[in-house]
């Protein structure tokens, strides 16, 4: 009997202790930051202590579901691990956008007889988060919470907020639901709504948003995976290096906000448009998708951009068959129709080209840039005296039954022009290229040259086209030279172990416009309008101005610089990359 008694006594003991291990152990692990061992550890580990500390573990990994299901089993017998739980719900369901829920979980921590760090850390997060709902996400919770209390405030903080008959309309709408009398609040709220006059000379809609500490930000990621060996495998490698960089420098500079990245992959077949968006949005969270690449991919995306109410930002996608007038589409890289219009611009209103020609190859993707910028010029006041859109392949690229019509010769009998629009695109670019300079050369023209982006490595030094002018739109450009630049090469080698490509360069700027505007508006909600309303970022390797559409119109448009120029601009010290950018 003795003997079975000391077993038992040794066992309890025994367990106690392995008891006492693994908890010291869980919690150690959490207060490191180690969340992923922390839950294996706490899964075996029975006690509230144990299932607090697994909650808010989940919650840390961003499984805020689990964390709520978790710590909805803690009592109230220990009364500050029960208003950690609570807190850590709230926060839960503010991640999960259930707003209402979250807000009379803080409102209860607010409202309790003993005031703790807990609950005062609860009034700081209820009053930012007041200031941070969109005026849909306020009437929303206004709808579906139960307190009085909680309504009154979603009220005074909308003061000055929302429209005069907005703010009256939402009293009214109080007072018809309200279960008992706030008089002294009531009263403070008729007084601000007595003068419609005065209520409107304080009106701010643009009152910038508060966040609150701790706040995330999920940023979707879709681009393809190629073979190690394959020639595109480095264009989405260093694509989201470059954003794995911008969001990290985020994430330093915000100690008290954070930004997560979700990949998928749209290679394989069974990752359709369809599955993919709905495993971000519905799993992920998502607030905003960066990506596809390639615009095939992109107008499935986009198809599905407005039905699940997320941005996306295309970071090389162009065509212009995207549904551009999709509400939740953004195109980085300039449409051709855009690059078309903006060359117009140049042409007609600083160049002063009032007579011009084009030339396009037909069913290419300049022919969208060719038709814009014919739009685009004579809405401008020029005149297009020639429009040639001509299946070329077909006349196996002999073009000079066109080009003719672009001499400068007076003694020509043809109507002159002064520049040409040339937007050649394509495998076949730098073949109608040479035969278009190849025919200017031999009628001695020198008509302006208004090219695309395949124009830029085009080499006219050694043509007897002597006053020939070059102009090259070009959507991605990186100086190097700049500190800026320096600084971003630096940190990249350092972080990745490889200097990055062009594509590196883009990608960091699609995640900084983000990251920037976010930082801004604080809530995702406005993110949508904020991106629309987008004017004059400077980037890396673009610039991007949306005013007010879904589409980038900031284009460099460069002119080839002789070398005589070079060299008579030239400073010493000057690198060539300087001094072509001056």
């Amino acid at each position: 009997m003795k003997k079975t008694l000391f077993f038992t006594v040794l066992t309890l003991i025994l367990h106690t202790s392995l008891f006492a291990q693994s908890i010291e152990m869980g919690r150690s692990l959490y207060q490191q930051g180690d969340y992923e061992r922390a839950i294996f550890v706490l899964e075996r580990v029975t006690g509230e202590e144990s299932m607090l500390l697994l909650g808010k573990s989940h919650f840390a990994q961003r499984n805020y579901l689990k964390s709520i299901n978790i710590l909805t089993s803690i009592s109230e017998s220990n009364s500050e691990w029960h208003q950690d739980a609570n807190y850590t719900i709230a926060l839960a369901h503010f991640q999960l956008k259930n707003y209402a829920k979250s807000f009379e979980y803080l409102n209860d921590l607010i409202t309790a007889s003993r005031t703790t760090t807990i609950t005062r850390r609860a009034d700081q997060f209820y009053n930012d988060a007041l200031g941070y709902l969109t005026d849909k996400q306020r009437f929303d919770v206004f709808k579906s919470v139960s307190k009085d209390e909680i309504r009154l405030d979603l009220i005074e903080q909308s003061l000055g907020r929302i429209d005069f008959t907005l703010a009256t309309a939402l009293f009214d709408l109080y007072e018809d639901s309200k279960s008992e009398d706030s008089p002294l609040r009531e009263n403070r709220i008729k007084t601000a709504l007595a003068d419609s006059i005065q209520y409107q000379q304080n009106f701010n809609p643009n009152r910038l948003k508060t966040a609150p500490d701790g706040i995330s930000y999920n940023i979707g990621v879709v681009l393809p995976q190629f073979e190690f060996n394959a020639p595109e495998y480095e264009i989405p490698q260093h694509l989201y290096y470059g954003i794995q960089l911008a969001v990290e420098q985020f994430n330093q500079e915000n100690p008290d906000t954070k930004a997560f990245i979700t990949y998928r992959n749209t290679n394989p077949e069974e990752n359709t448009a369809n599955s993919v968006m709905a495993d971000l949005v519905y799993k992920e969270d998502i607030d905003v998708l960066i990506g596809p690449l390639f615009s095939e991919v992109a107008k499935e995306f986009s198809d599905l951009a407005e039905a699940y109410e997320i941005p996306i930002l295309l970071p090389l996608a162009n065509a212009d068959s995207l549904d551009l007038y999709n509400n939740y589409v953004f195109q980085l890289n300039p449409s051709f129709a855009t690059q078309g219009k903006i060359m117009a611009r140049k042409a007609v209103l600083e160049l002063g080209y009032d007579t011009l020609g084009v030339i396009a190859e037909a069913q290419s993707l300049g022919a969208p840039a060719a038709r814009a910028f014919r739009h685009e010029a004579e809405r401008l006041g020029g005149y297009v005296e020639y429009y040639f859109e001509e299946d070329f392949e077909s006349l196996g690229y002999d073009i000079r039954d066109y080009t003719q019509f672009f001499t400068t010769n007076m003694l020509d009998s043809v109507a002159m022009v002064k520049a040409v629009y040339a937007p050649f695109t394509g495998s076949i670019a730098q073949t109608l290229i040479e035969s278009m300079l190849t025919d200017l050369e031999a009628m001695r023209s020198d008509v302006a040259i208004l090219g695309s982006e395949e124009w830029r490595e085009v080499n006219i030094e050694s043509r007897r086209l002597d006053s020939t002018q070059l102009y090259f739109s070009r959507s991605f450009d990186v100086d190097t030279s700049t500190s800026e630049a320096r600084k971003f090469i630096s940190e990249f080698r350092i972080r990745f172990s490889t200097l990055p490509n062009q594509f590196a360069y883009i990608g960091y700027d699609a995640a900084s416009i983000i990251l920037d505007q976010l930082d801004f508006i604080n809530n995702p909600a406005d993110l949508r309008d904020s991106l629309k309303n987008l004017r004059g970022y400077d980037g890396l390797s673009i610039d991007v101005s949306f005013n007010g559409t879904h589409v980038n119109e900031q284009i460099r448009i460069e002119r080839m610089v002789r070398d005589r120029e070079r060299s008579f601009v030239a400073q010493p010290g000057q690198s060539q990359q300087n001094r072509r950018r001056r």
